[in-house]
C-alpha cells in the first residue's frame, strides 16, 4: 500500500486552487463543501466559479500562480493544463511542507484524492493508488449502485443513537454491542420503505433494552 488513507478536517482552513477551468471548479466545490476557505488563482474562471466569488463563498486572485499565494495555506490543488505551472506550484508547496495535489500528474503530488461515493455524511472512498483511474471509476459505479441513500439516513439515526447511548449506558462493551445490533437490524429495510420514524423507534427500543440489562 503506497498511500495512507486519511480524511482531513479542513473546516475554516485555507486551501488554494490553481486554475479556473472545469476541473478546478470541481475541486473548489468539494473544498467548499468540506468547509475550507478557498482561494482560486487564475486569469479566467468558469461561470460557476464566478458565481461563487460573487456570493463571497470563495476568493479569487486574478492572475497566474506566485509563491506568495501559498502564505497561510494548508492545502494546494493545482488544476491547470500547464505542466510548468504545476511543477512550480508543487515544488514551492514542497519547500513549505504543504499538502499538494496536481490533477492527473501523480509524480508531482504528495497526496492523491480518491473517487468518492457520498450518502449523506457516509463517505466511501475508492482509489487505485494512481494505477488505473478507469478501474477506480468502475468500482465507484458498482459501489454507488449497491449503496443507496438509505445508508446516509441509517448513519444519521445511528449517530443520534450513539450520542444518546453515551449518556444512558455506562458500560463500553454493552454500548458498542447495542449500536452494532441496531445497524445490523431491520432498520435499513424500514428506511428503504420510507418508515424512518419506525427505524428511529427501533433505535430507542434497543437503547431501552440495553439500559434494563445494565440495571
Amino acid at each position: 500500500m503506497r498511500y495512507y488513507p486519511i480524511h482531513l478536517d479542513l473546516k475554516e482552513r485555507r486551501a488554494l486552487v490553481i486554475g479556473g477551468g472545469a476541473i478546478a471548479e470541481g475541486k473548489a466545490l468539494q473544498l467548499v463543501e468540506a468547509g475550507a476557505r478557498v482561494t482560486v488563482v487564475s486569469p479566467a474562471l468558469t461561470e460557476a466559479l464566478r458565481r461563487l466569488v460573487e456570493k463571497g463563498e470563495i476568493e479569487h486572485r486574478n492572475g497566474c500562480f506566485a509563491e506568495e499565494d501559498l502564505n497561510g495555506v494548508a492545502l494546494v490543488i493545482s488544476a491547470t493544463d500547464d505542466r510548468k505551472v504545476n511543477e512550480n506550484a508543487a515544488l514551492a508547496a514542497a519547500r513549505r511542507g504543504l499538502l499538494c495535489n496536481v490533477v492527473d500528474q501523480p509524480d508531482l503530488c504528495n497526496f492523491i484524492t480518491p473517487a468518492l461515493v457520498a450518502r449523506g455524511d457516509l463517505q466511501i472512498s475508492v482509489s487505485s493508488g494512481g494505477g488505473s483511474p478507469t478501474l477506480t471509476q468502475r468500482v465507484k459505479r458498482e459501489v454507488a449502485a449497491s449503496i443507496g441513500e438509505e445508508y446516509g439516513v441509517l448513519l444519521e439515526l445511528a449517530a443520534e443513537m450513539r450520542a444518546e447511548a453515551k449518556g444512558r449506558i455506562s458500560d463500553f462493551e454493552r454500548r458498542k454491542n447495542v449500536l452494532r445490533a441496531f445497524v445490523e437490524s431491520e432498520a435499513i429495510d424500514l428506511i428503504r420503505e420510507g418508515r424512518r420514524e419506525e427505524a428511529r423507534g427501533l433505535a430507542r427500543e434497543f437503547l431501552r433494552n440495553a439500559e434494563k440489562e445494565e440495571e
